[in-house]
């Protein structure tokens, strides 16, 4: 999915981006998620995955902070957009 910015979306689903994203040591990041390989979520969006809130590492994401965002539960509530 790499372009997806022209969807209004911040973050670039990259391998750069991927290697960097916090999400698979996430304490929300449950057994289906990891099953699947899901990460990213601030570019990628949320996870069908029905995740439940049990902490989140967006805050600390080197991605995040890249791109100035302040939000969290990206792999709940959807990706990151302008």
């Amino acid at each position: 999915m790499v372009g997806n910015e022209e969807n209004g979306i911040i973050v670039p689903d990259n391998d750069e981006n991927a290697n960097r994203c916090l999400c698979p040591g996430c304490p929300t990041h449950n057994e289906c998620m990891k099953d699947n390989e899901e990460k990213l979520f601030c570019s990628r969006g949320k996870t069908e995955c029905k995740p439940t809130e049990k902490g989140c590492l967006c805050g600390t994401c080197p991605v995040e902070q890249e791109y100035g965002l302040n939000d969290f539960y990206y792999c709940i509530n959807g990706a990151a957009k302008k």
